[in-house]
């Protein structure tokens, strides 16, 4: 667990200095759609909680029912792979296999730091999750800068075309002892 704990923390140091890219200029949201059953999503994920760090590649395919999201290090090592469904969230690393009830649960009790993964997969397409209030804000062209829900404030600092919609490509998720930041590298929807 220990060498865990560490192969986060110096991933961390290194993919949130390589971060930064440049500000896009994109035309204003397309008309509502609704946020689709399923996605692939690649790209970088920083993750700071209690003073360390993680950052590493990020491959993500949400399905209805089912996620399937690896972690791996910038030179492509896995270095954990989540799987939901219907009953159960599994883990693996390579120091073990763990099971729980919730992403967030398992998240805290094997990385340290609750993955928020019931709301993300409506945030990372700039939608509330239907099952809280969401405060928001939106820019001149009605795209959402700022969302506000379950204890998360996530900032979308930029947007990129993938075929017909306007999706985000750069966002900030906080709460008070959570920072993750995501790049969006890819999408792809059905």
């Amino acid at each position: 667990m220990a060498s865990l704990k560490f192969a986060l923390a110096l991933l961390g140091a290194l993919l949130l200095g390589g971060c930064a890219t440049p500000a896009s200029r994109l035309p204003a949201a397309t008309q509502a759609w609704a946020a689709p059953e399923t996605f692939l999503l690649n790209g970088r994920i920083g993750v700071r909680h209690d003073g360390q760090g993680f950052s590493g590649n990020l491959s993500w395919r949400h399905h209805a029912n089912e996620d399937e999201i690896q972690l791996s290090s910038p030179l492509g090592q896995t270095v954990a792979r989540i799987q939901r469904n219907k009953e159960s969230v599994t883990l693996d690393t390579p120091e073990g296999h763990y099971t729980a009830q919730s992403p967030e649960e398992l998240t805290e009790q094997v990385l340290g730091w609750r993955l928020p993964l019931d709301g993300m997969q409506y945030w990372v397409l700039a939608r509330p999750a239907p099952d809280g209030v969401a405060e928001s804000e939106h820019d001149d062209g009605m795209r959402v800068t700022r969302l506000r829900q379950q204890e998360w404030n996530i900032e979308y600092q930029d947007y990129r075309m993938e075929g017909n919609h306007v999706l985000p490509s750069r966002i900030v998720m906080r709460n008070n002892t959570l920072e993750l930041k995501l790049i969006v590298d890819g999408w792809e929807l059905p």
